[in-house]
């Protein structure tokens, strides 16, 4: 080989070795943990990142399995999604939550592909780690406040319906009951303009607390709006068990409230309905209901009413 041929290669090895090192320190400039893999799932390479992800150094990945690197359970759905990715060879887009090697745990979304580099005769994957735990965040956040009273921090309408309806499913299909209590503050209007609606709300918020200390945790308390409350009683026997919670929620509401230094008086008016006993469908459970709480104002203040067929 002549002196010229040698050092054309010779420029060209040298190019392709800055090549790799300037790949390489792009890849490590880049925040998000990026890794790629042999068909045989081996790591090729990856960034610092991906470094601090696993808690692993490039020369503790490269060459390695995912079953040699991480717990068997992760690994295989490290493995499966490979697996999928190779026998599709379309982009592959999905979102889980992993344990970062600080301890931290994360929402993060894989994006992957596979890759061929025709020159190397290599084939395998690429994939970058995208941390999206303040976007889950902020979902959720978003999600909390469409389904909560911001008064009260009971679940709003909403968020009643959904548990109504879920509720309704679970108890035909376990042969239980379900009830749903309706009701109505007796005196919020005259308080409400008397004091003022600061007083109103502090009012409100103090019933709200009522509510939640009369039932079970499970049990779902929602402000309907205004003064409308609903407390969906789930997985009960009998109407006794119903009409108790009634009571210690009647209770509960005869105790004065204080409120900008004025003893205030609560009151609440109650209507129970239940399933099987008295409605086939959710619409009939909260018409039902409600016609029960018509007659226990009509009765007078501070009591309840089960609604009668």
């Amino acid at each position: 080989m002549s002196k010229s041929a040698e050092l054309n290669v010779l420029t060209h090895d040298t190019a392709e070795i800055q090549e790799k090192y300037l790949l390489q320190a792009v890849i490590n400039a880049v925040p998000t943990p990026i890794f790629f893999k042999d068909s045989e799932g081996r790591y090729l390479g990856c960034n610092r990142a991906f470094e601090a992800y696993t808690g692993k150094t490039r020369g503790e990945l490269i060459g390695k399995g995912v079953y040699e690197l991480f717990e068997r359970e992760l690994a295989q759905v490290y493995f499966e999604a490979d697996k999928a990715l190779f026998e599709s060879r379309e982009h592959q887009v999905y979102e889980a939550q992993v344990a970062y090697a600080d301890g931290s745990v994360r929402d993060v979304m894989f994006h992957k592909a596979v890759f061929q580099a025709s020159h190397e005769n290599v084939e395998g994957i690429v994939g970058a780690i995208l941390d999206i735990t303040d976007r889950k965040k902020a979902e959720k956040m978003y999600q909390d406040m469409a389904l909560t009273d911001a008064l009260t921090g009971l679940d709003n309408r909403l968020s009643m319906m959904n548990h109504l309806g879920h509720a309704f499913d679970r108890t035909l299909r376990s042969n239980s009951s379900l009830a749903l209590l309706m009701l109505d503050l007796d005196n919020f209007k005259e308080i409400n303009d008397s004091y003022g609606h600061p007083a109103g709300a502090a009012f409100l918020r103090e019933a709200a607390g009522r509510l939640k200390r009369s039932v079970r945790k499970a049990d779902v308390v929602s402000r309907l709006g205004g003064d409308e409350f609903a407390i969906i009683l789930e997985d009960i026997t009998d109407i006794a068990q119903a009409t108790h919670v009634a009571e210690k929620i009647l209770a509960q509401f005869a105790q004065p409230v204080e409120i900008d230094g004025h003893c205030l008086t609560m009151g609440g008016s109650i209507g129970i309905a239940m399933v099987p006993a008295h409605a086939d469908s959710v619409t009939s459970l909260m018409k039902h209901s409600d016609i029960a709480l018509y007659l226990a104002k009509a009765k007078g203040k501070g009591g309840y009413s089960v609604y009668q067929p």
